[in-house]
């Protein structure tokens, strides 16, 4: 399966692709859990894909994919929080699951710069029920929002005032 990017925000950036793969699906909970107590160090990272991996192969790939999306959005998320201007910026998520016979499933979050200790992991929570209710609870949707979150953030440079809307739709 796969879903569709689109990006939009201020000044002037736009961002769209078709066709991302999804990949396999995680807690949000038990990630955000997870990523609030890892430590700055190489064993921390390292503690937190044993805390989140099964020793099965294909688990601990989806694991490993799972938690390097993570820590990049929440870099990402960190980055555009140290705009000057980010006290009044924002980024919006919607996110759309169509149906053949009934209407489709729609799921909205909205995060606020307003940032306490750790804004990415305060990102990461506040968007996992909209993607939870749209079966995008997964690697794939982290590495489209680290992808669109990146290249807005090089696009804005430190200044500016972080305000953008992303839509994945399935």
């Amino acid at each position: 399966m796969s879903f569709n990017v689109f990006a939009a925000g201020s000044p002037k950036f736009h961002y769209k692709k078709e066709g991302f793969i999804e990949g396999s699906d995680f807690e949000p909970m038990k990630i955000v859990s997870t990523l609030m107590t890892m430590e700055p160090n190489g064993w921390g990272a390292a503690g937190a894909g044993i805390d989140i991996a099964t020793p099965g192969v294909t688990d601990l790939m989806d694991s490993m994919a799972t938690m390097e999306f993570l820590h990049t959005l929440n870099d990402a998320v960190c980055f555009l929080a140290m705009c000057s201007g980010s006290s009044d910026g924002w980024i919006s998520l919607s996110t759309t699951k169509s149906h053949v016979l009934w209407p489709d499933t729609k799921g909205f979050a909205r995060y606020n710069f307003t940032p306490g200790d750790n804004p990415g992991a305060e990102f990461i929570k506040l968007i996992g029920p909209a993607l939870k209710d749209t079966d995008l609870n997964n690697w794939g949707a982290l590495a489209a929002l680290t992808l669109v979150l990146s290249k807005y953030s090089n696009s804005i440079g430190d200044d500016a005032r972080p305000i953008i809307n992303i839509s994945l739709d399935k």
